[in-house]
């Protein structure tokens, strides 16, 4: 459950359209083929439909969104409520997303839900935004999965408990959550940045909203916020993925039919931010490890008719690597990275640009870099070519979006949100239509000093206002609207392991381990993944460093291509490539469509086999990796996680062997010492096609894959023979190790041990079992008593992983909380530990965990991007989907003696050690 939040990121154009509107006028509906009005169930309505997805509209006023695409063998159901932080009142700060929470807790009919979804294997989340508050759950679409979720659903939009009882353990936990975004400092920045941009508005305001106010909310006031606002009059379901649509209506209409319409009416919104007087500026000072600058300016409405311009102009600002903001700050060393954030909405929102500096930097020339980039960026023409490449990025992304019907179910809620669905589809249109001049235009009305909030993040007037003109209604924006033709969906199939085993073609091309699986995709798409395994101990022990800068480099300059060519072409071809590894293997991942795939393929061999490795991408990629070390100097999570880390060494391991845990410092050091010259001769002398496996998935034709291998791997040697590393099993003494990190309102607890166990042990199974009951999910017992029962931290769980090649495995656990609570966390871990030991499983946690963990297996396996990736696992491994039909029988078999047995076996609190890491003993 997530309260929208900022985070640093490359900015993608989709991103854009965050926000709302709770009362918009309905545009006139599109026409629809007669023969899709017949046989409709009783008080329903077809309104529209545009590119596939068809809208109805029940008596009760609930709009229902089907995108059916049975190429899927999952769904993904998707409630969207017209009410977010923008309706709250005083006191009432965090009030949508604090019953965001409580509406998971169940309905006197439902029991927990959180518990139900858990055990039913669904991928699922709530999460609240300014304008629309909106929960989804993504299932395979077998047994009664479907007609339950929207049985669910239908139940608690008007039967949720909202109880006092629920409220004050939910309520710590939100507060956790607030306390988790406390150590963030540049969310504490955003805050503060977004509090003064806005006098009046409640844009002003977080989502997670104001700590006295979530607190102190009586649980009346909550309640009538839940009456008020969770109606069917005010809601719109969304249903994508693998169904039948007639009969997925009539279980809507079943369901949803005989929610009563609300006698009240909803009050308006009738607060207008006005124009801003001049700058502002905001200074955060708090411990941390790195500067931020953060510039907000003032925009319109998603709807209004700037908006397809100030899309453009924001990605030719922040683009990587051809944006100004990027060219003027980043590789010239001013500043370690630049994002944008900005927020547009139902209302006028903000225009944000963020850069990140190093601790120490000077932050004088960024900031009047970064202003400067910004608020003169009219005076420097805007090309077509700068236009273009947005486009085609733009283009690519939307039909990217729509391959995905998971996806499109639940960005619609921020289309909703801002006024109408069909504005997705309106804004693509748009875009295809701007300008140089519109982009200059824009760039010289918004990107104005009197227009501008400035945030810095230390650790340690004359007025020019813009006025916003009024943007048109949705339905003004959209008459007549019909859209484009629905792309063309693929074929369902089985994700068992032995169907898909009976699918795949298994070959030895050109030196490599290959598996394929062709089958039929929406809009064509193709997975494809290649791994390389290369080096052995020895080189591993003497370049890793260095070898640690190869894969992010790869794609920074090739020969002939520069990386901007290289991001262009791939934009251009509908390709994203991924290239990750270190100093004894790495992975390749491309996802493109099947006419693209051998261009997509010749480029994977010009990235992997002619690299230029520039060296300004080595300074700023090792700038940036230094950056991030120092980020986590004051970070409970990163101090907790190296010092565990260091306890599980080898004892008398020395600095420069492998099973060595440097510390920060060392760290630093060994990363500042890196050369170029050590990056290149790595490449030249440990580099190649060792061993290779190659994984394919979507729709290709296996001899387009058979024909590009050779040219892709032939030749292509390492130049030393392979040999994996295998570090050591250790088993340290159990100890607790407190440490303190300055001012950090949330704290951290891990806790591990390991034990010699491989996957294909007949134990693994039971194991397997005993953890998912025990620590793994939203119905497990770690979650269960720290978050549901005693309400002590947003995030706990737990674990075991197990090597598939070696006789090592390890135990975990984890949990975020307030510090005032250490001792509580500490005692709740113990005290599970010891009931799952000595009082085992019931038979049915038992029964739940096995469903659980079969269908989170196939919901897994329904993702192509997944799919390969695993194929490519199988290769190196020397398995097939044979292992896995087979694990998954011996998993059926598992009773609560076998995993109690195993449970006592591998988990020995006494050899527990121990992390926690926070601000302690205020």
């Amino acid at each position: 459950m997530t309260a929208h939040s900022p985070r640093k990121a490359l900015i993608l154009t989709l991103a854009l359209l965050t926000g709302g509107v709770a009362a918009a006028q309905t545009a006139p509906a599109a026409p629809v083929p007669a023969a899709a009005r017949t046989a409709l169930p009783a008080g329903v309505t077809l309104v529209t439909e545009v590119e596939g997805i068809r809208e109805y509209r029940l008596r009760n006023g609930l709009r229902v969104l089907l995108f059916p695409d049975t190429s899927r063998t999952t769904f993904t159901l998707n409630v969207t409520y017209l009410v977010g932080s923008r309706h709250e009142g005083y006191g009432e700060t965090g009030m949508a997303h604090l019953l965001e929470h409580m509406v998971f807790k169940g309905t006197p009919t439902s029991g927990n839900i959180l518990e139900s979804l858990g055990k039913r294997g669904a991928d699922f989340n709530g999460t609240t935004s300014q304008d629309r508050t909106n929960y989804f759950e993504t299932m395979t679409n077998s047994g009664d999965n479907l007609a339950w979720a929207i049985r669910m659903e239908a139940d608690r939009m008007v039967n949720s408990k909202i109880s006092a009882e629920d409220l004050k353990t939910e309520m710590t936990v939100v507060r956790n959550e607030f306390e988790a975004g406390e150590n963030n400092p540049f969310g504490l920045l955003y805050k503060q940045v977004q509090s003064v941009a806005f006098d009046w508005h409640n844009y002003g305001n977080t989502a997670i909203g104001n700590r006295s106010d979530v607190e102190n909310v009586p649980v009346s006031r909550l309640k009538a916020f839940y009456q008020r606002y969770y109606q069917p009059d005010n809601a719109v379901v969304t249903l994508a993925g693998n169904f039948d649509a007639a009969q997925a209506l009539g279980m809507i209409a079943d369901a949803f039919g005989p929610i009563r319409r609300p006698w009240r009416t909803l009050p308006p919104l009738y607060t207008v931010e006005p124009a801003q007087d001049g700058e502002r500026s905001v200074t955060v000072r708090r411990v941390g490890d790195q500067q931020f600058l953060l510039a907000a300016y003032h925009m319109p409405s998603v709807r209004h008719p700037d908006m397809p311009a100030l899309m453009v102009l924001d990605q030719i600002l922040a683009d990587e690597p051809a944006g100004r903001l990027y060219k003027a700050l980043v590789p010239t060393g001013q500043a370690t990275a630049i994002a944008s954030l900005t927020n547009s909405a139902s209302d006028p929102g903000l225009m944000m640009y963020a850069a990140v500096l190093g601790k120490d930097d000077n932050a004088a020339p960024a900031q009047a870099t970064l202003l400067a980039t910004l608020e003169n960026a009219s005076k420097t023409a805007f090309t077509e070519e700068d236009v273009a490449r947005v486009r085609t990025r733009v283009v690519s992304s939307y039909e990217q979006l729509l391959a995905k019907p998971e996806t499109v179910g639940v960005t619609l809620s921020e289309y909703i949100a801002a006024g109408d669905w069909r504005l997705l589809f309106k804004l693509r249109d748009e875009l295809a239509k701007v300008t140089p001049a519109d982009v200059q235009r824009v760039a010289a009305t918004y990107l104005k000093p009197s227009n501008r909030t400035l945030g810095v993040f230390v650790p340690t007037a004359q007025p020019d206002r813009v006025a916003i003109t009024p943007a048109p209604s949705a339905a003004e924006l959209l008459r007549g609207y019909q859209g484009r033709a629905a792309i063309a969906s693929g074929e369902t199939i089985d994700p068992s392991p032995t169907a898909l085993e009976a699918r795949i073609l298994r070959e030895k091309v050109a030196g490599a381990d290959v598996a394929l699986l062709p089958k039929k995709t929406r809009g064509e798409r193709v997975e494809f993944v290649l791994s390389l395994d290369f080096g052995n101990p020895d080189t591993a022990r003497t370049g890793r460093d260095a070898a640690d800068f190869i894969a992010p480099l790869l794609t920074r300059g090739s020969q002939g291509l520069t990386r901007q060519q290289l991001s262009d072409r791939l934009e251009a071809i509908k390709t994203q490539l991924s290239v990750s590894g270190g100093a004894t293997g790495a992975t390749v991942r491309v996802s493109t469509d099947r006419q693209n795939l051998p261009e997509a393929l010749a480029l994977v061999r010009k990235v992997l086999r002619e690299p230029t490795f520039p060296e300004a991408e080595f300074a700023e990629i090792k700038k940036s990796a230094l950056d991030s070390l120092e980020g986590g100097r004051n970070e409970p999570e990163a101090v907790a996680g190296q010092a565990l880390s260091r306890v599980f060494m080898p004892e008398g391991a020395k600095r420069g062997d492998l099973a060595y845990v440097p510390t920060l410092d060392e760290s630093i050091a060994d990363t500042r010492a890196v050369t170029l010259a050590q990056v290149r001769d790595y490449y030249a002398k440990v580099w190649g096609a060792g061993r290779a496996q190659v994984a394919v998935v979507g729709d290709f034709d296996p001899q387009t894959i058979r024909a590009a291998l050779p040219e892709l791997l032939g030749g292509f040697a390492s130049g030393v023979p392979y040999q994996r590393v295998i570090l050591p099993l250790t088993t340290p003494k159990a100890q607790d190790l407190v440490l303190n990190v300055p001012d950090k309102a949330n704290a951290v607890y891990l806790a591990s041990l390991n034990f010699p166990l491989r996957d294909d042990h007949p134990d693994y199974p039971a194991l397997a079992v005993a953890m998912r009951v025990f620590g793994s999910g939203t119905d497990s017992r770690l979650f269960n008593r720290l978050r549901q029962q005693d309400g002590l931290s947003y995030g706990a769980g737990g674990g075991v992983n197990v090597s598939s090649q070696d006789e090592k495995g390890s135990f975990s656990t984890y949990a975020i909380f307030n510090p005032g609570v250490t001792d509580r966390v500490a005692t709740a871990m113990r005290e599970e530990l010891v009931r799952a030991r000595d009082r085992g499983f019931t038979a049915q946690e038992i029964e739940a965990a096995k469903s659980a963990l079969l269908q989170e297996a196939r919901v897994a396996r329904s993702d192509d991007a997944n799919l390969a990736s695993g194929l490519a696992s199988q290769l190196y491994l020397g398995r097939t989907y044979a292992f896995r039909a087979g694990f998954e029988e011996r998993l059926k078999t598992v009773t609560p003696e076998m995993a109690q047995a195993a449970f006592r076996k591998y988990v020995d609190p006494a050899n527990l050690v121990v992390v926690r890491a926070g601000t302690f003993g205020k």
